[in-house]
């Protein structure tokens, strides 16, 4: 639960699923949101783009705009539960072997090479938004994940979120 999002995992249908809303901030940012998209749009637009290209993150079944008069007031963004515990965990866990630890480092910054080679840079990379199962990583939160046309962007997009990733391995 935070100011801008509140996560929750429910069963719907037999199956265990996150749902996640967007909360309403405002008149101006209800305009920003119906002008540009709501934000669950893009995660299932991304969600099924990242899929597309090979890349894991939970499965998306849904995303729901709910609107007050013409605005985008709230949206949801629903997904498959996928099993896992976030690298930030496993990355402080002193119990978890270094080699292991390693692994998962190398994986991300793989993930990050193959989200470039397809013109993506991932927006908000903190460990919080990897999940790992076993040395396996799925990439969550994508609702500011961009595709670019532009090369230098791209890299300065993927400079950003190399840097961001490795600021957190680096407080550990």
């Amino acid at each position: 639960d935070g100011r801008t999002s509140f996560v929750s995992r429910v069963k719907l249908g037999g199956i265990d699923v996150v749902v996640k809303r967007y909360n309403h901030k405002g008149l101006l940012h209800s305009l920003r949101h119906t002008i540009r998209g709501s934000r669950a749009k893009r995660s299932w637009i991304n969600s099924n783009r990242l899929l597309l290209v090979g890349i894991a993150t939970p499965r998306p079944l849904a995303y729901i705009e709910e609107y007050r008069g013409p605005f985008l007031h709230r949206s949801y963004f629903i997904a498959e539960f996928v099993d896992g515990q976030e690298l930030h965990g496993i990355l402080r866990d002193e119990t978890i072997p270094m080699d292991r630890r390693q692994r998962l480092i190398d994986e991300v910054v793989r993930t990050l090479d193959r989200l470039a080679g397809h013109r993506i840079s991932h927006g908000d990379l903190k460990h919080t938004n990897v999940l790992c199962s076993g040395d396996k990583i799925t990439l969550t939160d994508l609702d500011g994940m961009q595709v670019h046309r532009i090369r230098w962007l791209l890299r300065r997009r993927y400079r950003s979120d190399m840097a961001r990733f490795l600021q957190d391995v680096n407080r550990i």
